[in-house]
């Protein structure tokens, strides 16, 4: 079985049920993930790019007069201008840059032909990215979102803070769509959605931040793009995607009814034509967000359901293959 290289496995969802208790015991494999070392690479698809930290999550502590080799962008100009001669500002660096983790729960997530749903997964690697945050002393936030509520949590530091958004994130996957039921109000088209908490993002992140963004991407296009685009400029953005196995490939074995709580659609996998237009779709998709993120130099990680969860995000993340238990 795929799986069975991998001893942490266990920790990980499996089935379709959320478990906090779940999330919490993933603290376990916190020391493994050593997020400050990082080394941000952009998938082995879109090419090995090492893009650059973004903003420098500074506090400002005073002016000085400006010395030959002070950074330009530095310069106070009203200061300049009053006093006559060039000062710049002064900034203290802070101890922790605050890590945020937006989660993406909408509709298009809540599919999965393996291991566990992709929401699942989702959460799992939240709750793995906040525990390895806070062994790190950093200070911890989140976005959450669905289809029609988000969760907006400020970072802050401590256990406490990861309890609550692993509380958070129980309660907003309790507010799913029950099976084929329609939500009360017609939520937003996958574009907009996306696009809409993109530009939240960029509203409450805090320069300097290192921001974790794990999604399905879809509705990924040219407006959430922008805004991400204007965010990259002052905060350090890694992209999870998480996919399907199936979403990939039909496995050729006749009618299948595939769901994700909202809709259902019948599908005769045996068709290689049906095949070949589900993979070349697939594929298209692939190309197309791996050219918003080459554009935005902004690294991308790809996950599977059918993955093995700690060694792919470690491999991932350019991060030190984990050794043990």
């Amino acid at each position: 079985m795929r799986y069975s290289n991998d001893p942490t496995l266990s920790l990980f969802h499996h089935g379709s049920q959320l478990n906090p208790a779940q999330l919490i015991r993933l603290s376990q494999l916190a020391r493994h993930i050593p997020l400050k070392k990082q080394q941000r690479i952009l998938s082995s698809r879109a090419g090995n790019h090492v893009s650059r930290v973004k903003g420098r999550g500074l506090d400002y502590a005073e002016n000085r007069q400006y010395l030959p080799g002070d950074d330009i962008r530095a310069m106070d100009w009203r200061v300049t201008a009053r006093t006559g001669s060039p000062h710049i500002k002064v900034y203290q660096e802070e101890k922790e840059r605050p890590v945020l983790l937006v989660t993406d729960l909408r509709a298009s997530m809540n599919f999965g032909s393996r291991r566990t749903l992709k929401q699942l997964l989702a959460a799992d690697l939240t709750a793995l990215l906040g525990w390895a945050a806070i062994a790190e002393g950093s200070r911890l936030g989140a976005l959450l979102f669905n289809d029609n509520d988000e969760l907006d949590l400020r970072p802050k530091p401590g256990r406490r803070q990861q309890l609550h958004i692993i509380n958070s994130l129980a309660t907003l996957y309790d507010t799913r769509p029950p099976g084929s039921h329609v939500p009360a109000s017609a939520p937003a088209s996958p574009q907009q959605r996306i696009t809409d908490m993109c530009l939240h993002l960029r509203r409450i992140a805090k320069p300097g931040s290192s921001i974790y963004f794990i999604s399905d991407w879809h509705g990924m296009n040219a407006d959430a793009e922008a805004q991400l685009f204007t965010l990259s400029r002052h905060c350090d953005l890694t992209a999870i995607q998480i996919y399907d196995p199936l979403e990939a490939r039909l496995p050729a074995s006749g009618w299948l009814t595939l769901t994700n709580g909202q809709r259902r659609d019948l599908i005769n996998s045996s068709s290689q034509r049906q095949q070949h237009s589900h993979q070349q779709r697939f594929e298209q998709q692939q190309q197309q967000l791996q050219q918003h993120m080459l554009r935005l130099q902004m690294p991308l990680l790809t996950l599977s359901t059918a993955d093995e969860p700690l060694p792919s995000l470690l491999a991932g993340l350019g991060l030190t293959k984990v050794t043990g238990g």
